[in-house]
């Protein structure tokens, strides 16, 4: 079994106790997260996410421009979030660049609405990592976390299912106080969705 007083033993393929303890201003960028956008298609209760009307995205020759540079100091780890990062419309030119580039893995964290098939067409562009929001462990819960959008529990299962077929996928899970005893009953039902980590 291995130890759990090392960093490259707890899920974080990104960090080492190594990399940790001899740290510099030096050292090769190891993982960067762009933010695309502030736009998100769910109404969580527990986001403190922007005022509807003042969300934006990043513009895309900033973001161009901004990989470059972290590809010319040899990236090995990109993550893309939001807001929702599916919804930033050049997401897709951003994962092949990254992959031209040779990131080594490449990530989406996502609140899994998107379609399974854009998802996938994302793998081929290069994505070998999802970061999925799951946070309830049935559909009534689930309506209530994402802001009572009917039926997207549901997908966001079946997306979680079938991603987890093909590439590396772990999901997030947010408690809150209304939610709290749901605890183990979430982790059980996200777990047998067949994900790499929770």
């Amino acid at each position: 079994m291995q130890s759990l007083n090392k960093l490259e033993n707890i899920g974080f393929y990104t960090l080492s106790d190594s990399r940790a303890q001899n740290i510099s201003d030096k050292s090769l960028l190891k993982r960067c997260e762009m933010i695309l956008t502030d736009k998100c298609n769910f109404k969580c209760p527990y986001c403190r996410g922007p005022q509807t009307g003042l969300e934006n995205d990043i513009d895309l020759s900033v973001a161009m421009q901004t990989l470059s540079i972290w590809i010319n100091n040899k990236l090995e780890n990109i993550r893309f979030s939001g807001g929702e990062p599916t919804l930033f419309p050049f997401l897709d030119l951003l994962i092949k660049k990254s992959k031209k580039g040779n990131i080594k893995n490449i990530a989406v964290s996502t609140n899994g609405s998107a379609s399974l098939e854009y998802y996938k067409y994302l793998t081929i562009c290069g994505v070998n990592d999802f970061s999925i929001s799951l946070d309830a462990c049935c559909p009534s819960i689930g309506k209530l976390m994402c802001g009572n959008i009917e039926g997207v529990w549901e997908k966001v299962v079946r997306n979680i299912e079938a991603l987890s077929k093909i590439t590396y996928v772990t999901v997030g899970i947010v408690f809150t106080k209304e939610t709290k005893d749901t605890v183990v009953e979430t982790i059980k039902f996200a777990s047998s969705l067949g994900v790499a980590d929770i």
